[in-house]
């Protein structure tokens, strides 16, 4: 009685744990806070998109701006402070991520950019598709506008699933956005052909 207990606790808060590697927005991290009081603990190798090192959250007007006026910070995960070694490296929910923030000049978090780790060992990218799934969980299945995008000459079904895949919600004040994409390209004989990933994008609307 007391191993079938103590399983229904650690599955428990192996789910909560799960659930919460989005929280806020992703960790620490919400769209529409100030960067500069988000904490360092936890994260590491703070650097520019152009890859220019900096110290720390606070240093995001030593990277340059985009096209959108946005300063755009990449970070990752400190393994330091996982909790075992199924939460080492920079993941989210299970999945191998790369991460890059935009912030605007007056040090808010606007944008959350998520993609899977094109360069994850094989196992994780044939895995990558589905992250929607627990995006789902997390915002609601409900109330998504999805474009499928038309299927290119080069694009080969999986079996009969063709996935490309474009939707979007509107939760509170931030705009979520899902880019799903399965399928195999000009060879499906080649692993290194196949495409399987995601794109999360998590935007402050300041309009709602």
């Amino acid at each position: 009685m007391k191993i079938i207990l103590l399983k229904l606790i650690i599955s428990s808060y192996f789910f909560v744990f799960s659930n919460s590697v989005l929280a806020e927005d992703l960790r620490d991290l919400r769209v529409g806070s100030d960067i500069r009081e988000l904490p360092e603990r936890g994260y590491t190798n703070f650097k520019c998109l152009n890859s220019k090192k900096i110290k720390n959250w606070k240093a995001f007007t030593n990277c340059e701006k985009n096209e959108k006026n946005f300063h755009l910070i990449t970070f990752e995960y400190d393994e330091r402070y996982a909790l075992n070694e199924n939460f080492e490296g920079t993941q989210v929910s299970g999945h191998p991520v790369l991460i890059n923030i935009a912030v605007d000049e007056k040090g808010i978090l606007n944008e959350i950019n998520i993609n899977t780790d094109p360069k994850a060992p094989f196992y994780f990218r044939k895995q990558s598709h589905l992250m929607w799934l627990r995006i789902y969980h997390k915002y609601g299945s409900e109330d998504w506008q999805c474009v499928n995008k038309k299927q290119l000459n080069n694009h080969i079904k999986i079996g009969k699933k063709y996935i490309n895949k474009v939707c979007t919600k509107l939760v509170n004040n931030k705009i979520i956005k899902l880019h799903s994409q399965f399928y195999f390209v000009d060879d499906k004989s080649k692993k290194e052909n196949l495409v399987s990933k995601t794109f999360l994008q998590i935007k402050f609307d300041n309009k709602t």
